[in-house]
């Protein structure tokens, strides 16, 4: 016979039980049962609050917020960059959002652009902005990230190497003067020393990313744990000798104290003991080398408050309601495009080429079109970011009207074609850079933009003759030029003879220098060789090329032998 181990029931189980048996011998009243329901929903409902109060509690005063705006910054940072920005920040304060997240994925950009918008940071943005590095914030990322209050990053987040330097678009990474070198660097040490003021950074810490250094390195007292960052002249005080230092790098614990610059309180030079109690703990930098740091060195060093991956870990970290977006505008995109250097020798080309079709025929068509199009994107999109000041595009809306006037007002002179060429060519130039021209990114994109004219223009100038060499006859390049139609045999008609050398006829346009030209009743394509020459001259021909009648003016004798 077998049986089953039986464990006597405990006081609590019994009572359980007791209220198990009362309840199947008679259910409780409906009324009972709707005031336990609602006394367990308080409860829950008090318990819910309790631990959100304890959430929003746990995040720090200063950093609380109601509404969080996500600013984001990706790719170069350049002057539309800088637009963009005052366009998103001025949107997110009409909307009442009390703290700002600047999310930086940026291998940096220009320096002026930087600088203004660490400017707007100053001015235009809550006290409660933080940088968010997601995941990397290079050069002029790293400038904007320190002027913010705190800074997060996300898992394997990267910034640092902020040194000012000028790329140009054809000439690549240029080497700078010692003198420009040190103009570029003093308003971003400036913002650095500024920067760590605010935040309670070693300066020298700050510095190390745009300047070369004696090296720093990062040292504790033994005595209380406390860090500093030290360069080679404070190891050589403290008695360290450098080659001491560990190779493996040790996180700092929780308890102590963020690193902090070293102080003269710090340290006795009359007391030896006081300089043996202190500890390498790590090289941070070379001397050779800008600073560089990773997500783990960035929180090792107090540069940055936590790691941040989602929309809901930020949410969490400031405790907020809610946590919206503010894209870039879907024209900033385009305007970018627009301006990059391939874009625009392609636009320089197809302007020339559409201008030369137009110019040798007669009437404003497709072509006429097509280049007014190609020169409002190239001067459109500078302006719309503000890189063109007005003047830029008042010289090259002048120039286009003087060039308009050589062609339909006073044509065969010159002297408007040569005027409206050349502020055509000094306006577009200008749309290149801003309005210093004293600094070195500046001359920069001034070389750049002449380059590309000149890459531009030579495109066009060989595009155009392979044109008109290979589709001149074509009936789709015919159909494309809005011509003033003139009698003369249409399709299955009689065959018209091709005016002999000699031969006088009558210009029916302006050949400037091609047009059209009546010869014995019917009208040919003609091109002069001595320049202008209006409409309704006598004109005789001199051969042919290519289907078109090569012709001059023809002089009074020839005249008189007609």
């Amino acid at each position: 016979m077998s049986f089953v181990p039986f464990m006597a029931p405990t006081p609590q189980a019994r009572i359980l039980l007791r209220c198990m048996k009362s309840h199947t011998r008679e259910p409780a009243p409906w009324w009972k049962q709707l005031a336990v329901s609602c006394v367990v929903l308080c409860v829950w409902c008090l318990a819910s609050a309790h631990i959100h109060a304890q959430g929003i509690a746990s995040v720090p005063s200063d950093r609380q917020a109601t509404q969080v705006a996500i600013i984001t910054i990706t790719g170069a940072i350049d002057d539309l960059t800088l637009q963009s920005i005052e366009r998103r920040f001025k949107a997110a304060r009409e909307q009442g959002f009390d703290a700002f997240v600047i999310e930086l994925d940026t291998p940096g950009g220009e320096v002026g652009a930087t600088l203004d918008i660490i400017q707007r940071i100053r001015s235009d943005a809550p006290a409660n902005t933080i940088a968010w590095v997601h995941p990397k914030a290079y050069s002029a990322g790293t400038l904007i990230a320190l002027s913010c209050r705190e800074i997060i990053v996300s898992t394997g987040g990267v910034f640092g190497d902020a040194a000012p330097i000028a790329i140009g678009a054809f000439t690549g990474l240029e080497a700078l003067p010692d003198t420009e070198r040190a103009k570029l660097e003093s308003p971003l040490l400036e913002v650095l020393t500024e920067a760590a003021e605010k935040r309670g950074d070693d300066v020298r810490m700050l510095n190390a990313f745009v300047q070369l250094g004696s090296g720093l390195w990062l040292v504790e007292r033994q005595s209380d744990g406390a860090r500093r960052f030290v360069d080679a002249a404070d190891l050589e005080r403290l008695a360290l000798d450098p080659s001491t230092t560990p190779t493996v790098k040790s996180p700092a614990p929780s308890s102590l104290r963020r690193p902090s610059r070293m102080l003269s309180a710090d340290f006795d030079s009359h007391n030896t003991s006081d300089a043996e109690s202190w500890r390498i703990v790590e090289k941070i930098v070379n001397a050779e080398s800008l600073l560089v740091v990773r997500e783990s060195e960035a929180m090792r060093y107090g540069l940055t408050v936590g790691v941040v991956n989602t929309d809901a870990e930020l949410q969490a970290f400031f405790g907020a309601k809610t946590v919206t977006r503010f894209p870039e505008s879907w024209m900033e995109p385009v305007a970018r495009f627009l301006m990059s250097w391939p874009i625009r020798i392609l636009l320089v080309a197809a302007f020339l080429v559409f201008v030369a079709i137009e110019f040798i025929h007669p009437g404003f068509g497709v072509f006429g079109v097509l280049s007014a199009a190609c020169l409002v994107l190239l001067v459109g999109a500078p302006a719309l970011v503000g890189l063109a000041a007005w003047w830029h595009v008042l010289l090259v809306a002048a120039g286009v009207l003087l060039l308009l006037a050589e062609i339909f007002i006073a044509p065969g002179i010159g002297v408007a074609a040569i005027a409206g060429s050349g502020m055509l060519i000094v306006g577009l130039v200008l749309t290149f850079a801003s309005t210093d021209p004293e600094s070195a990114p500046t001359r920069s994109a001034l070389t750049d933009g002449l380059a590309t004219l000149t890459a531009g223009s030579v495109i066009g100038v060989l595009l155009f003759w392979f044109i008109s060499r290979t589709f001149r006859e074509s009936p789709l390049f015919r159909r494309a030029v809005l011509t003033t139609a003139i009698g003369g045999p249409q399709d299955g008609g009689p065959i018209v003879p091709t005016p002999r050398v000699g031969a006088l006829g009558i210009a029916l346009t302006d050949l400037r220098p091609a047009g059209r030209a009546d010869f014995f009743g019917e009208a040919f394509d003609v091109q002069s060789t001595g320049g202008y020459i209006e409409r309704g001259a006598t004109i005789v021909v001199l051969g042919m090329n290519t289907g078109t009648l090569i012709v001059d003016a023809a002089r009074e004798s020839s005249e008189s032998s007609q």
